[in-house]
């Protein structure tokens, strides 16, 4: 009797020490992750706030902003058929005018295409700056994982309020493969067949994700 209470006391103080172990390491995991997350938004926030290799707001004007929308939960705030516009909505006064950052998602190939945004905003009239795609991992390899690439998110911005208000569309949906790249975001056209062939679903999540980003605006901006 002696041994199997000595034998059960030992197994669950080992059992003890062992979920205190994994407890331990799951916590420094999730800290790690979510640093890591924080890192990469601060980033993209910069790249889409940079103009002429110069940010538009500084450096720590946009750490602060990301810091603090970072302790809210993130929710969906508008959507619009499969894509959406998620919190935190950021705006920063620059002197070209107010400027929002906004963070959103479409549905590609293998699940959520998340992009962050930045749009200039005078007199209700909306011009999309810049675009950073931050999570496309379950993306295929070679088709739709090359819109990590800067050759082919180059090819979404800038796009002017007038071909925004036209509604965004990859050239493949838009007929007009024949246009080129500079032309075709003039009127509202990304196009990105030639660089991303084979691979239609993933752009199309990424400009639908900014078609529903410039319909928020037009709403909160009225």
């Amino acid at each position: 009797m002696k041994d199997m209470i000595k034998t059960g006391l030992i197994l669950m103080v080992y059992t003890l020490v062992a979920g205190l172990i994994l407890g331990f390491i799951y916590t420094s995991t999730q800290a790690a992750i979510k640093e890591a997350e924080l890192k990469n938004t601060i980033d993209a926030v910069k790249f889409v706030l940079t103009e002429n290799g110069n940010l538009l707001v500084k450096e720590k004007v946009i750490k602060e902003a990301v810091l603090e929308g970072s302790k809210e939960e993130e929710k969906e705030i508008f959507k619009k058929g499969t894509s959406a516009v998620l919190t935190p909505v950021l705006n920063f006064h620059t002197e070209r005018g107010k400027v929002y950052v906004l963070k959103g998602y479409g549905i590609g190939y293998g699940g959520k295409v998340v992009t962050i945004a930045s749009f200039l905003v005078n007199n209700k009239k909306i011009d999309l700056l810049s675009i950073r795609v931050i999570e496309y991992s379950q993306e295929t390899p070679g088709l739709g994982a090359k819109i990590a690439e800067e050759t082919s998110q180059k090819r979404f911005y800038p796009i002017p309020y007038e071909g925004l208000k036209n509604g965004v569309k990859v050239d493949k949906d838009a007929g007009k493969s024949n246009l080129s790249p500079e032309e075709a975001k003039k009127i509202g056209v990304v196009k990105i067949s030639d660089v991303m062939t084979g691979a239609t679903i993933t752009p199309r999540a990424v400009a639908s994700t900014i078609d529903t980003m410039f319909k928020y605006l037009q709403k909160e901006v009225q």
